[in-house]
């Protein structure tokens, strides 16, 4: 029997929905590895299926007509439904993008993990966001981001560990703050799970202390911890070749705990490309 109905080739529902996307097909095209002259002819291939217009055009940009709305809908539901048949089968996910919220330990780990899934689904594009646990939480819950890792998360339900990394106190290898009384710290704002680790075990000891030194960022405590200016407090893992681990027994100062890493997942309905990931991640 005869199909009276137009098929929906894949291929133009993803140029589709890549144009109403970015709003232009010169975009479009850059985002695809195509030419715009390709693009459009595909979206006028589907338009010519349908027989109906899919975009109000004008000279600096598309907008998508009452049927493109509807079209593109479920241009996604069929997408996702694709991605996730491809994916069941194991073959790489052909769309979609991951948007990720990560404190500085945690991207200790995750070049691997983007390595290998980066391998496995070279299409899928990442976001990736370096804040702090509280930023990350907020993204989340706000829809802005698929996956956090964070390292504090009180009473929050929903965690899965991914790692754990022993706190030290470090230094510049030339630097002679150790011998300094009291040490000089470069510290993270109040808030910071560093920060509060390292004050409460001071707590527990004599030694002499001041916070010399405090940025929102790693990038600037950096500047004066790399300048032998002060003392900090890092993961073990986080070190580079230019700190070394300050020796407890000499300096007086007190151990530190072991940080753990914890991942969440977006409550909101999860991408191929979400789910693969979490996969790849659990399973490491």
């Amino acid at each position: 029997m005869m199909n009276l109905h137009p098929t929906l080739n894949p291929d133009l529902l993803l140029a589709f929905t890549t144009v109403a996307e970015t709003r232009h097909f010169t975009q479009a095209a850059q985002r695809l590895n195509s030419t715009q002259s390709t693009v459009s002819m595909q979206i006028k291939r589907l338009e010519d299926k349908l027989q109906v217009s899919l975009f109000k055009r004008s000279k600096r940009d598309v907008a998508l007509t009452k049927q493109g709305e509807i079209l593109l809908r479920y241009a996604h539901r069929i997408s996702r439904l694709t991605d996730e048949a491809l994916t069941e089968i194991g073959l790489p996910i052909k769309s979609g993008k991951l948007r990720i919220a990560a404190t500085d330990m945690s991207l200790v780990y995750l070049p691997k993990i983007l390595q290998e899934f980066h391998n496995s689904h070279p299409l899928i594009n990442i976001e990736l966001h370096c804040k702090r646990s509280w930023d990350a939480l907020d993204m989340l819950d706000s829809g802005l981001i698929d996956l956090a890792f964070v390292t504090q998360h009180p009473q929050r339900q929903g965690a899965k560990q991914v790692s754990q990394s022993q706190l030290v106190w470090a230094c510049a290898n030339h630097s002679d703050v150790a011998t300094q009384n009291p040490i000089p710290l470069a510290v993270f704002g109040q808030g910071c799970i560093y920060r509060e680790s390292a004050l409460t075990a001071l707590k527990t000891t004599n030694k002499p202390y001041r916070l010399a030194y405090e940025s929102p960022s790693r990038a600037g405590l950096d500047c004066a911890v790399n300048a032998g200016l002060a003392a900090t407090i890092t993961p073990q893992d986080c070190l580079t070749d230019n700190l070394r681990i300050i020796g407890q027994a000499k300096s007086g100062l007190p151990p530190l705990p072991k940080l753990t890493t914890y991942l969440f997942q977006t409550k909101q309905p999860q991408s191929p490309a979400v789910k693969a990931f979490s996969n790849l991640l659990l399973n490491t």
